[in-house]
């Protein structure tokens, strides 16, 4: 073995047993075995807030082992380092404190946190946008929706704004006046939720929304399940644009709306080939020939 590869081997063992204590240390405190917590945000081969998502994955900020990690945490000092380590010049450093708050859901956070959505490093605006998924409440939601705003439609932001989102924000905000990105952004975070709540709100954008809320509200309507849309997405399957029967076509399918099946068959001859397919592909989830 080189020297080179000896160290290397050295260099990886070190890192693994740093990693292990601290995640001893973690567990102790979920375990309510210790309240105490001593943290190098800057420890090397150590990443904390992988180790603390791997914890934390699955768990909601009123969960008792989030809860107990947070407050070791802020009694640490560690939580207020986390925060200034957001303005740091790295971009490494502001990741890795975001994904700390946003394992920990660290609430008081979340306008520090904000204010990265506008970097134009990728790997930070990321990390802030699943810090606030994570996070979650009313201030994480309407952050996201200022950056899509700002930014235009992005997936990374809708599926954190769907995860965000407290109950009927997404219903409330798809009935108010926004700005173009934003209301497509929100159908498709509602439909990314499934909430039946959502239901007539779509239903309302594709009678009466932009061509591409009817797009995106078809699909949302198809994925949350949506049978008593079934009459409304049968007549989007004769919309002038092209987009919105495809749309339309694919979310009858979803459904198994089989009551559409002669609307779908004469779909077949439309003069768009993505609407024939759609249309194809429906009857198929029909088992209609």
């Amino acid at each position: 073995m080189s020297p080179a590869t000896g160290a290397s081997v050295i260099r990886r063992a070190q890192d693994g047993v740093r990693r292990s204590a601290l995640r001893r240390q973690f567990h102790a405190v979920v375990s309510d075995k210790s309240d105490a917590l001593s943290v190098d945000l800057d420890q090397p081969g150590v990443d904390v807030g992988a180790i603390l998502e791997e914890i934390t994955k699955g768990l909601d900020s009123g969960n008792l082992a989030v809860q107990r990690l947070a407050a070791a945490l802020r009694n640490s000092g560690a939580a207020d380092t986390l925060i200034e380590r957001l303005a740091a010049e790295s971009p490494s450093q502001r990741i890795r404190s975001a994904r700390v708050i946003g394992a920990l859901r660290l609430y008081d956070a979340v306008p520090w946190v904000a204010e990265l959505l506008a970097s134009s490093d990728r790997g930070v605006s990321d990390a802030a946008a699943r810090a606030l998924g994570k996070t979650g409440g009313r201030n994480s939601a309407s952050a996201l929706v200022l950056a899509i705003q700002r930014r235009g439609l992005s997936r990374r932001l809708v599926a954190e704004l769907a995860r965000a989102a407290p109950d009927m924000f997404l219903e409330v905000a798809m009935g108010e006046p926004q700005r173009p990105a934003v209301r497509p952004a929100l159908a498709m975070a509602a439909g990314l939720r499934r909430r039946r709540t959502a239901i007539n709100p779509l239903i309302a954008l594709v009678q009466h929304g932009s061509q591409r809320e009817r797009v995106i509200s078809c699909r949302a309507l198809g994925w949350i399940g949506a049978g008593t849309a079934v009459p409304v997405l049968m007549g989007a399957l004769r919309d002038r644009d092209w987009k919105t029967r495809m749309s339309a076509a694919k979310a009858l399918g979803a459904l198994r709306a089989y009551s559409a099946k002669d609307e779908l068959r004469h779909l077949q001859s439309d003069r768009h080939r993505h609407v024939r397919m759609a249309a194809l592909h429906a009857l198929r989830r029909l088992k209609v020939r």
